[in-house]
């Protein structure tokens, strides 16, 4: 039999006890892995699902609905002298004014052409519509059926304007001119309420004259 000397005995020992020791680790660690291991042959539990709801959300809302752009309402055009004027109609051969003048009543038709002229004075389109602030020019002819009652005008002698629409405006004669010439005649311009009767001169004549008679009124206001 063998024998052993103290220092092997005591090392022998020692060596024990480290064994000893690491097992007993060993032992501990391995039951803690064993305890943190998922089974994963086992189904998970299914995890708890939670709704939550907002107030006011009870229900789906619907749709509002957009209003669509609307264009704003623009202010409409003032009507222009002119467009006013004319008959309703539509047509120029109606009567547009009828001018009452020593007592003579002379229908006055929309326009100044050549046409219209040849059947009665006619209402200049461009200028101011009567009883109105500006200057309304009435052109026609020297005969009888036209202006040539203008030659026994005088200055504060009054013109009735009757319109179409039974209006009536009261203008009283404030100056009677005579031009030589047609080239020294221009249309006067005002912001008074004046009537203008233009036609041509000397009123006895043979063929065309040279000259023009304008007889100016301003309206008569009411009191």
């Amino acid at each position: 039999m063998k024998h052993f000397s103290p220092l092997q005995i005591a090392a022998l020992a020692v060596l024990t006890v480290i064994v000893v020791a690491l097992a007993i680790v060993a032992f501990a660690t391995g039951k803690n892995l064993a305890a943190d291991t998922v089974d994963i042959s086992q189904p998970s539990a299914t995890p708890e699902v939670f709704k939550i709801e907002l107030a006011g959300d009870t229900n789906t809302p619907s749709p509002v609905p957009v209003p669509m752009p609307t264009a704003t309402p623009t202010a409409s055009p003032s009507v222009s002298p002119t467009a006013s004027a004319k008959p309703s109609s539509g047509r120029q051969t109606d009567t547009f004014c009828t001018l009452t003048i020593g007592g003579k009543d002379i229908p006055v038709r929309y326009g100044v052409d050549e046409k219209t002229l040849e059947k009665s004075p006619g209402y200049l389109p461009s200028s101011a519509l009567p009883g109105a602030e500006g200057t309304c020019a009435i052109y026609g002819h020297r005969n009888r059926n036209h202006f040539k009652v203008l030659k026994d005008t005088e200055v504060g002698d009054s013109i009735k304007v009757t319109m179409a629409d039974g209006t009536v405006y009261t203008y009283a004669i404030t100056d009677i001119t005579i031009y030589e010439s047609t080239s020294d005649w221009t249309l006067p311009a005002t912001d008074e309420k004046t009537l203008v009767l233009v036609t041509c001169y000397p009123f006895q004549y043979s063929g065309h004259a040279p000259g023009k008679c304008v007889v100016t009124a301003q309206k008569r206001e009411k009191l």
